[in-house]
């Protein structure tokens, strides 16, 4: 049916009306209309839309309930990198922080801080182009993430369309923030999942992690998310804003959601003071956070101050202090990670930290013992480091009685009676059949367990729904003597195991299934070959774009390439020159394994197949987002100089590389010649 002019402005209006009323119910809590109402005007926005659907445009707020699931989550690159923040963990700390900066700066500067509480969720960037919501995605690794637009939507509080303000918004802009649920929404939800039989999360954070990850929008839906703004990323245009506080006054006025505790600061005192207030009112806030972010409010000065290569130069987080509590150590056992390495566990008598029922601490290693003295049965202090990780503080030595033990390293296996350094020597692909499965402390099925937890990881082979707790019940029960095993899996081996019915079962098979058309570089990282990390992975993958190829690496094929060296390129040798792990490699391409390599670039340009060295500290650049462009046109940038080196993009303080660049004759190119690399054709 046609529509005519009149029937365009009414929907229109509508959709203005709804967006307003929706940012007035969720964002500003002052409602102007019923619950009634609003549903009568949104029903009417659904049968102008149901009568001529050539209206319906991306800024609807039908769109919120489009429950269609997504096949799949797909990579999100970010235009922008979406760092981290470095850690302050005293006054000390922001004191060195601040002459960093000036250090930095080389001058004189009144600085003037943006305070606020470091939410304790989930990393989120929103991406509007013309005002309107198009996509969203998480931080991942920084460089890409993972869309989740149809779980966004979700939100009542994100607006589909920015309002109109004094604030012009750009043709595209990223705006980042913070996914989470308030804790008492938290409590009542996991309280409902429980009485439903359901799964119950550990913390908010896991729980607005576990929800933005879904392929279900509904399950997104029946969950009270909510978020605060916090930032600029990728603008299109020139940024117009002075400052950060200028822009937290922009979101709000395009009705994007903002935390209210924000404060700005002229003095280091004011700072520590605001840290301060925020700790003292910690405990009040329906939120959970971890600590206070601290931004340089100058935008100009932020951009001038740049980035270091994980973090900002111009923000940090000062956490808060671990909460401790006094507790005595049962014993101290040793467990075994997939490389061989043994890690000591202390095992306390439970007790409460923050809230939290603690009964086991990491005590890292041997040095680590000895540095505290610590013994079984020792009265000690411990706390959560970071606020999540038990860490033993210190020996209450004074309470010792004569019964406790202090402690050795294993030599032995207790149960297979192997030495534990021949551990050190076993791969991720070990074979366990000829352990017993029951002899549960063995360091040789401990092993088993780390490697086929990482195997499945979210980096590596990203199986969802496949736990330590299932892994642990597949190994006890003997279905996995080798990682091929999980890919043998049926679907009646998981019914039979404690937790299982017919549809989880049939979700964890088609997981695993699916887990074998993946990227080149999750495999490569998931068979954890030692010194091999998941840059090393992606890098590899980059330069043999197949695992035939792969096999067939050299020493110098693997030493030539970026963040290689020599143990790391030794390691590939053995690894792929063993006809054992080289036959299991086969298994996985009989069992249907397809692996890709994500292409970055698209076609050949002036750069392409160049090796680049960047060195010394820009004005103009991120070194980080120099190395995106530079790859995006094709070139391999490497870490250290070699006679294979094209060019060296030095900065200022470029130290040792550029002498060797000049030994060498290779081609220098300072900061002002960047953009004429970069586009030249």
């Amino acid at each position: 049916m046609a529509k005519s002019l009149k029937v365009e402005k009414e929907y229109q209006a509508l959709k203005e009306e709804l967006n307003k009323h929706n940012d007035l119910y969720h964002n500003q809590d002052s409602p102007e209309i019923s619950d009634q109402d609003f549903d009568q005007l949104f029903r009417n926005l659904l049968d102008l839309e149901n009568k001529y659907p050539e209206l319906k445009t991306l800024d609807s707020p039908s769109e919120r309930v489009g429950f269609i699931p997504v096949s799949d989550l797909k990579p999100f690159e970010h235009k922008l990198p979406m760092l981290s923040l470095d850690n302050a963990f005293s006054e000390i700390d922001i004191d060195d922080f601040q002459k960093r900066l000036l250090n930095k700066l080389k001058r004189d500067e009144n600085l003037i801080f943006s305070c606020e509480p470091k939410i304790d969720g989930i990393a989120i960037c929103l991406v509007y182009k013309d005002g309107i919501l198009i996509k969203a995605g998480t931080r991942g690794d920084g460089l890409s993430g993972e869309e989740v637009t149809h779980n966004i939507k979700t939100i009542k509080q994100i607006p589909l369309k920015l309002f109109k303000s004094e604030f012009l918004f750009p043709s595209e802009i990223e705006i980042r923030g913070e996914i989470y649920v308030e804790k008492n929404d938290f409590d009542l939800t996991n309280k409902r999942y429980e009485d439903e039989g359901q799964k119950v999360f550990a913390n908010p954070r896991n729980f607005a992690a576990g929800s933005m990850r879904q392929l279900d929008p509904k399950i997104a839906n029946d969950r009270p998310l909510k978020i605060f703004c916090h930032s600029l990323g990728y603008v299109s245009t020139e940024n117009s804003f002075k400052n950060h506080s200028s822009v937290i006054e922009a979101f709000k006025s395009w009705g994007l959601p903002t935390c209210p505790e924000i404060s700005l600061e002229s003095s280091l005192f004011g700072v520590n003071q605001a840290y301060k207030k925020i700790t003292d009112t910690r405990k009040m806030l329906p939120y959970e956070i971890d600590g206070v972010v601290i931004k340089v409010n100058d935008l100009s000065i932020q951009k001038e101050l740049g980035f270091s290569s994980r973090a900002p130069r111009w923000a940090i987080a000062r956490k808060f202090e671990a909460e401790q509590a006094e507790t005595i150590i049962n014993s101290i056992s040793f467990q075994m990670g997939r490389t061989g390495a043994l890690t000591p566990v202390a095992n306390l008598k439970p007790v409460k930290v923050g809230g939290v029922t603690i009964s086991n601490a990491t005590l890292h290693n041997m040095d680590e013992i000895e540095r505290l003295d610590v013994r079984e049965n020792d009265h000690v202090l411990i706390k959560r480091a970071g606020d999540v990780i038990p860490k033993i503080v210190s020996v209450i030595k004074e309470k010792r009685q004569g019964k406790e033990k202090k402690i050795k390293l294993p030599v032995k296996c207790s149960f297979c009676n192997n030495e534990t350094s021949s551990f050190e020597k076993n791969t991720p692909c070990l074979d366990i059949s000829h352990l017993k499965i029951t002899d549960q402390g063995c360091f040789g099925i401990s092993q088993f367990k780390e490697s086929l937890k990482h195997f499945v990881s979210r980096n590596a082979m990203d199986i969802e729904g496949l736990g330590s707790k299932t892994l642990d019940s597949l190994i006890n029960q003997e279905m996995l003597i080798s990682i091929q095993d999980l890919f043998k899996l049926e679907k009646e081996q998981l019914l039979s195991l404690e937790g299982f019915a017919e549809k989880s079962a049939e979700n964890l098979i088609n997981s695993i299934s699916k887990s074998l058309d993946t990227e080149l570089y999750r495999f490569i990282y998931a068979l954890g070959i030692k010194e091999i990390g998941l840059q090393t992975s992606k890098n590899l993958a980059k330069r043999f774009a197949s695992l035939d190829q792969l096999k067939k690496g050299s020493y110098k094929d693997f030493i030539d390439i970026e963040d290689i060296g020599e143990v790391a390129s030794e390691n590939l040798v053995k690894f792929f020159s063993n006809k054992r792990y080289l036959k299991i490699l086969e298994e996985f391409i009989e069992l249907g394994a397809n692996f890709k390599v994500r292409k970055t670039v698209t076609e050949e340009t002036h750069l392409t197949g160049k090796k680049i060295v960047i060195t010394g500290k820009f004005i103009n650049f991120s070194r980080n987002d120099l190395k995106n462009s530079l790859e995006k046109k094709g070139a391999k940038v490497a870490s250290s100089i070699s006679k294979n080196t094209d060019f060296l993009i030095s900065g200022s303080e470029p130290g040792s590389k550029i002498g060797k660049a000049n030994n060498l004759g290779i081609k220098i190119v300072y900061e002002n010649q960047i953009p004429t690399l970069l586009n030249d054709v």
